[in-house]
């Protein structure tokens, strides 16, 4: 009988308007690319993590702690990449934060990339660079609106691919009115 793996992690809400639809969204969507089962548990209540109306019942609001359980052959790249997610406040950004700004798409490349076991190697204009280190990544001249492709090797080479594609086919979650003012300034 083979044992399924799985991991478990408390995280706090710090997306200062709580875990609302598009948090959940972005959880949801992320979660539905692993193979493991997915669970979220806050206050007394535990849902499928890969449900968005389940999520959003939750009402998870700033600063609750909430657990994100995954059961499965991925489960460990799963909460790793959710809690990344909910660690930097879902992606989700109400005001452009100039400092941060221009590099923070790389800097979720490479900690996305991160969870991962597989080598993974960013390809862009003739250019490759290893995708776990942010200094690398920074040759490539990516912007959110890049799409790179990826050369990746290894034991979860098939969720990593999975992961960074949708991180990449959405602007890398940098909030479309913020990636628009940015076409416009260049």
């Amino acid at each position: 009988m083979v044992r399924l793996r799985e991991h478990s992690v408390e995280v706090t809400i710090n997306n200062p308007l709580g875990f609302h639809v598009r948090p959940v969204q972005r959880f949801a969507s992320l979660a539905l690319l692993f193979k493991s089962d997915v669970q979220v548990h806050l206050r007394s209540r535990t849902v499928p993590g890969k449900s968005v109306m389940n999520l959003v019942s939750l009402g998870g609001r700033h600063g609750e702690v909430m657990r994100i359980t995954a059961r499965g052959e991925d489960a460990r790249q799963c909460v790793e990449v959710l809690t990344f997610l909910a660690e930097s406040s879902f992606f989700v950004e109400d005001s452009l934060d100039t400092a941060a700004q221009p590099n923070r798409h790389v800097e979720r490349l490479t900690a996305i990339a991160s969870c991962f076991k597989s080598d993974i190697t960013a390809v862009f204009d003739g250019k490759t660079a290893d995708a776990k280190k942010s200094k690398a990544l920074s040759v490539l001249g990516l912007t959110p609106t890049s799409v790179p492709e990826f050369e990746i090797r290894g034991p979860d080479a098939v969720q990593a691919r999975a992961v960074l594609e949708n991180l990449v086919a959405s602007c890398f979650y940098v909030e479309d009115k913020m990636i628009e003012r940015a076409r416009k300034a260049t």
